[in-house]
């Protein structure tokens, strides 16, 4: 049996622009004809998700993030030439952080040529397009953001422009507001924007943020700058002033980004440098904390009246 040559760089760079994915296309420009393609995929070396796709990776260990944008790219190419993600599967593109990890991967066709597969619509409209890495193409980030209102709830949506105003994804909140006038979910808004802060850095920070809202402890600060030593500067994610000017800091830690053993390190070295000065309290809470109703809260609020009632 003849020994399968390795696969060229240039079809692996394409491939890794858009996770792992090419069209047989592609694979026939790089010398890759039907027989050889169908011998890797005997092989176990590429996989077929859908007809005319080959990913070329499929044996590579992926975050949640990374998951998320294979089922976006998957979807674009799956939706033919001149397909454009929006709504969600756009904000996943834009690098939006409020994006729920289960959502529906959804294409536009701008050839009026709607198809569909599994796990993805594909539908036509108006709306504004941007070409981003990989040659992908998706609605703008304020159409995606408008677009995606129908499918996520409050939280979402608060988080949604969060992460949009903090990336700089979006300047304001006004075009959103006034493109939205009259579609669907529309209705939504006027309450999300009355919480919007685009100084939350993470969907887990900004849920955080609105169950002490609704506990009615709102944060005083988001990002509280903290000197640390040799002229260093640490954030706090959420922070409520103490009296004698100390602070209350509270610490969302999300597993994708605090799970890893060199991470745990350094939020050990971070925190025991925070409170190294003595003018603040760290507390510290996981995304499992947030799932139990006023958990947080009620522990903030402890923490509040019995540091206060000390000083």
């Amino acid at each position: 049996m003849r020994t399968l040559g390795p696969t060229p760089p240039e079809l692996l760079d394409v491939a890794r622009a858009r996770s792992g994915y090419v069209t047989h296309a592609e694979c026939r420009a790089a010398g890759f004809d039907a027989h050889a393609r169908r011998r890797r995929v005997e092989a176990g070396l590429w996989v077929s998700p859908l007809a005319g796709i080959v990913d070329l990776e499929p044996n590579l260990v992926r975050t949640t993030a990374e998951h998320c944008l294979r089922r976006v790219h998957l979807a674009v190419l799956a939706a033919g030439d001149g397909a454009v993600a929006i709504g969600l599967a756009a904000l996943v593109l834009h690098g939006n952080r409020g994006v729920p990890s289960v959502f529906t991967a959804r294409a536009a066709r701008v050839d009026h040529q709607p198809r569909s597969h599994r796990g993805s619509v594909s539908q036509h409209a108006a709306f504004d397009v941007v070409d981003l890495d990989g040659g992908v193409r998706a609605a703008s980030a304020t159409w995606a953001i408008v677009q995606s209102l129908p499918d996520v709830g409050l939280l979402n949506v608060v988080a949604i422009l969060d992460s949009a105003l903090n990336t700089g994804a979006v300047e304001s909140l006004d075009a959103v507001e006034r493109l939205a006038r009259g579609r669907r979910g529309c209705r939504k808004l006027p309450a999300c924007l009355e919480v919007v802060d685009g100084r939350a850095e993470s969907f887990l920070e900004t849920w955080a943020r609105l169950q002490c809202i609704d506990a009615g402890i709102p944060p005083d600060e988001l990002q509280l700058l903290i000197p640390g030593r040799g002229g260093t500067v640490r954030r706090g994610d959420l922070a409520w002033r103490l009296p004698g000017g100390r602070w209350l800091v509270v610490e969302i830690d999300g597993v994708a980004v605090h799970g890893r053993l060199a991470a745990a390190y350094s939020d050990r070295e971070r925190q025991n440098e925070i409170v190294s000065g003595g003018g603040v309290v760290v507390l510290r809470f996981t995304a499992a904390d947030l799932r139990r109703r006023g958990y947080v809260p009620a522990r903030i609020r402890t923490a509040l009246v019995a540091l206060s009632a000390a000083a």
